[in-house]
């Protein structure tokens, strides 16, 4: 299966799905606020102010663009690199997955002065006859028989943009005991504000109607307020914020109409943040993330850090080698090892990593 797993896990796999296709467009700089809503009914919706899914007809399927996002897996790429440029996704299962795994979903986008919609039951679309209680997964279902339908349920300024997923998960597929991890919820959520800056990332808990809770989530400063969020100690320097971007090309497997795989190249677009500080202390923390994943067994964009720190550092040193007095007694050079330079350090690493537009 493709989330791994029926608990817990897998539910919360589902949800990141559908919560990292708005970051997506945040970090592609398309929306600045994303809502994550758990129902008293045990559903989960995602609300965000980016484009909103494509509503129009795709040529190759002859599909709405939301049909394919919502049924086709990885279907992103079908609307060109700028849809989805820098892809936050656990594995990459998508959408269409989460759909597939829910006993019903619903989106609405907002998009070109209208808000369309569509529904669906474990990945079919459809139409569900609701009671005037609103929508519930209980009710009776009729699925498109000649053609799939998008509907246009009202109208919003030309202005007003985004996408709002409502789901049910399938509890025919997942285990009775599992259940949506609040506090998870709540540091990933806290996590992807500091990896975004100036996101806004809502979380609202409905499940108890009587103490419903709510924890918003924006910072300015980005991986630099992170790091001194998650400082251990005090500080001995500043906390420094470093930027670079590149484009290189890749050589990936690439699988054709015909069912092959065909290695091609692709023109990838990189950026990198780094923030770090040095403490009072002797132990060295690292974080690093790809596309605000975390990464935590390192990976090149670490090592290249590490490799461009202990240069930087042994440059400065060699130029006040003999006001620092790098020469043991019997004259030998002293050499500066990554660990000297980390002693105290606390360090963020991340990278964001997309297709070239085109």
């Amino acid at each position: 299966m493709y989330i791994g797993t029926t608990d817990s896990r897998g539910l919360m796999h589902c949800m990141w799905e559908i919560i990292d296709n708005s970051v997506d467009e945040a970090l592609g700089g398309y929306g600045s606020r994303i809502e994550v809503i758990l129902h008293p009914d045990d559903s989960v919706e995602v609300r965000d102010t980016a484009r909103g899914i494509p509503v129009d007809i795709e040529p190759k399927t002859g599909l709405s663009g939301v049909e394919v996002v919502m049924t086709k897996l990885h279907a992103g790429g079908k609307f060109g690199s700028g849809s989805y440029a820098a892809s936050g996704g656990l594995h990459g299962v998508g959408a269409s997955v989460v759909n597939a795994l829910s006993e019903r979903l619903d989106v609405w986008v907002d998009r070109g002065g209208k808000t369309h919609h569509m529904a669906f039951r474990r990945g079919e679309p459809g139409k569900f006859a609701d009671p005037a209680s609103g929508p519930t997964p209980d009710a009776e279902f009729t699925p498109f028989v000649t053609g799939s339908e998008l509907d246009v349920t009202g109208k919003v300024g030309k202005a007003v943009t985004g996408t709002r997923i409502r789901y049910w998960s399938d509890r025919q597929v997942f285990n009775k005991q599992a259940s949506f991890a609040y506090d998870e919820l709540i540091v990933r959520a806290r996590q992807t504000a500091f990896l975004v800056p100036k996101l806004t990332m809502v979380v609202r808990d409905e499940r108890n109607p009587l103490e419903p809770t709510e924890q918003s989530f924006m910072f300015e400063g980005g991986p630099k307020d992170f790091v001194d969020f998650i400082a251990p100690d005090a500080a001995v320097t500043d906390t420094w914020l470093l930027k670079g971007s590149g484009n290189y090309t890749e050589t990936v497997p690439v699988l054709k109409p015909n069912g092959h795989l065909e290695s091609e190249d692709v023109d990838r677009a990189c950026e990198v943040d780094i923030a770090l500080r040095w403490g009072t202390g002797y132990e060295t923390e690292v974080r690093s993330f790809v596309n605000i994943i975390s990464t935590p067994k390192g990976g090149t964009h670490l090592a290249g850090f590490e490799q461009g720190l202990t240069k930087a550092v042994r440059k400065v040193i060699e130029a006040n080698a003999r006001r620092l007095k790098l020469t043991g007694k019997d004259g030998a050079e002293r050499t500066i090892a990554l660990d000297d330079e980390e002693f105290g350090l606390l360090h963020i690493v991340a990278a964001a990593v997309g297709e070239l537009g085109g």
